[in-house]
């Protein structure tokens, strides 16, 4: 093949597999962890794979070379072991269909690169360095895949040795490089974006979400409520004698209550839960799909929970208490400011009646 060619060989096998930068992105946004992740990614990276080799560079007739292993060598750094299964199954399979005299000598292929970029993934850090130096290594593991040319006749295999070796390592090692600067750029762009949001929606001191997320949460309920009729309660509670505590142990000793009882009401309450810091000494629970009655239950649990909380001070065991208020969005015209100030009433009557207390509101 003329230089030419493999110039524009080059940047197009390049240019496609970069494409995967941008659905990565979207991917990792929409899917943040677990085996679900794997399987996108390892369907994403499969896909492109797949792509790559609808347009590939032709040696000869039925051997042709693509971006297939750059895609495979990588996926089990962005998807996993169940990734790199998913990604290698769909490209051997589209491989065979193909046809051609290397049918199954590619697919032979795809399993040797994938083993070998699933290996390298499993070494330590320290062994396979960082940056383009471990990327420039994953490059050379797509090497692997050459020793399947030796599975032609010996007249294909040298021809083949002569003619596609050094342009095939140049492609496949810049292709690891660029796709794994830009994947790996990606990622840390999302990370950022993802921290600073989260910043943006949580109490520093208490880790909870902040007046803003129990709001937008709030207003979807209301709206779930007058659209099904499913009802959502609000719980308020709001630490008894808190002043008392502040004067007496510290502003400091002050804010670990308030981060203990955090941390309480968050294991207490269901996923499906928000519980939130209203402000100042105040938490709001939010309840989608609750009645009054399964409220109450878990206010009283909050309650009780925090009761039994020994907090230490120097060598001082302190004990809180808590007093709440519980409302619940009976009609489905009602909204969530009403629902909140009637649990708000119902807290000032558990606080004017004896405190450690849960009041239910009046029928909102």
């Amino acid at each position: 093949m003329e230089i030419e060619t493999h110039l524009i060989s080059l940047i197009r096998v390049l240019g496609q597999v970069a494409i995967i930068v941008y659905a990565y992105s979207w991917v990792i946004r929409i899917v943040e962890r677990g085996a679900l992740k794997s399987v996108a990614v390892g369907l994403l990276f499969g896909l492109v794979g797949i792509l790559s080799m609808g347009d590939p560079i032709q040696w000869m007739p039925g051997v042709i070379q693509d971006g297939r292993s750059i895609l495979l060598v990588l996926t089990p750094i962005y998807g996993g072991l169940l990734g790199t299964i998913v990604a290698a199954v769909m490209m051997a399979l589209f491989r065979y269909m193909v046809g051609g005299m290397g049918a199954v000598v590619g697919v032979a292929g795809i399993i040797i690169v994938a083993t070998a970029g699933y290996a390298l993934s499993l070494l330590p850090r320290q062994w396979t360095g960082t940056g383009w130096r471990r990327s420039a290594l994953f490059g050379l593991a797509t090497c692997s895949s050459i020793v399947v040319v030796f599975l032609f006749p010996w007249a294909v295999a040298r021809a083949l040795l002569i003619s596609a070796t050094l342009p095939v390592t140049i492609v496949n090692i810049l292709g690891v490089m660029l796709l794994s600067d830009l994947l790996q750029r990606e990622q840390y762009r999302i990370g950022i974006q993802r921290a600073l949001e989260n910043e943006a929606s949580l109490d520093p001191l208490t880790r909870l979400p902040n007046r803003r997320v129990l709001q937008r949460e709030g207003d979807r309920c209301s709206k779930e409520a007058g659209m099904r009729r499913i009802p959502f309660s609000i719980i308020m509670l709001d630490i008894d004698h808190f002043k008392k505590i502040n004067d007496s142990w510290g502003h400091s000793f002050g804010d670990t209550v308030l981060a203990r009882l955090a941390d309480v009401i968050r294991q207490t309450v269901r996923k499906t839960d928000i519980a939130a810091r209203y402000g100042g000494e105040e938490i709001v629970v939010l309840l989608p799909n609750t009645d009054t009655r399964a409220a109450a239950a878990v206010a009283e649990k909050i309650r009780k929970d925090i009761e039994d909380t020994t907090l230490m001070f120097e060598q001082e065991a302190v004990h809180v208490t808590v007093s709440i208020g519980i409302a619940c969005s009976l009609e489905p015209t009602t909204d969530f400011k009403h629902v909140l100030e009637a649990a708000d009433k119902a807290l000032y009557r558990a606080k004017a009646g004896g405190r450690n207390r849960v009041e239910l509101a009046e029928a909102v």
